[in-house]
């Protein structure tokens, strides 16, 4: 394992200016607590904790963790048990707790627009007042997020009757890990143009 990453002065200026003052952890207690999944098998050692809530700051995170070569752990729902949202290098935990918010909603298609840190809980009660159903569940359902439900491509207990989280997800927007912005099929039923780019996403854990 490499040494951790010294979190700089000049490092931690620019992030605030990104996210704001108040969406910014350094604290110990934040370090453990968003540093972790549920994974008991490895120390959480970040070295700062940002609460993005706009993919534009996302995309300016990242971009700026590449100007200052160090990594970046994404952190939802943190109820994992492999350590993918576990850092113990000195990371950047880039937590989607306050991207929170479901955006869009359209009838005709049944479809809506969620950002990455909507609980799927959340999205089951949505959808149940709007009169139909998220079949995708499980026993974290009420902590789990859907960007985490992505990156796993989670089935849960549903799964025979229903399918997986890729049964279910007609479009992505996607930073990458050099700062592109990819928007990949954008909720499009029927698309028979090309590749469907989004499901190289849909269970990759953040490959």
């Amino acid at each position: 394992m490499n040494a951790p990453v010294a979190l700089t002065p000049e490092l931690l200026t620019q992030l605030t200016a990104i996210v704001g003052e108040n969406r910014i952890k350094t604290d110990a207690d934040s370090l453990q607590n968003w540093g972790r999944d549920h994974t008991k098998h490895f120390d959480p050692n970040p070295s700062v904790i940002v609460f993005p809530s706009s993919t534009e700051q996302v995309q300016a995170i990242v971009k700026l963790a590449n100007q200052f070569d160090v990594a970046i752990t994404p952190s939802g729902g943190r109820t994992g048990l492999s350590a993918g949202a576990v850092a113990a290098n000195g990371e950047i935990v880039v937590s989607m707790d306050k991207m929170n918010q479901i955006l869009e909603f359209f009838p005709a298609d049944r479809m809506v627009r969620v950002q990455a840190g909507v609980v799927t809980e959340q999205l089951q009660n949505y959808a149940e007042q709007q009169g139909m159903y998220y079949p995708v569940d499980f026993a974290s359902s009420g902590s789990s997020q859907i960007g985490g439900n992505i990156g796993t491509n989670a089935g849960g207990i549903k799964v025979i009757k229903y399918g997986m989280t890729r049964n279910w997800v007609l479009g992505l927007t996607v930073v990458t890990g050099k700062g592109d912005v990819l928007r990949l099929n954008k909720g499009m039923i029927k698309n028979a143009t090309g590749y469907a780019l989004q499901h190289l996403f849909i269970g990759g854990e953040g490959t």
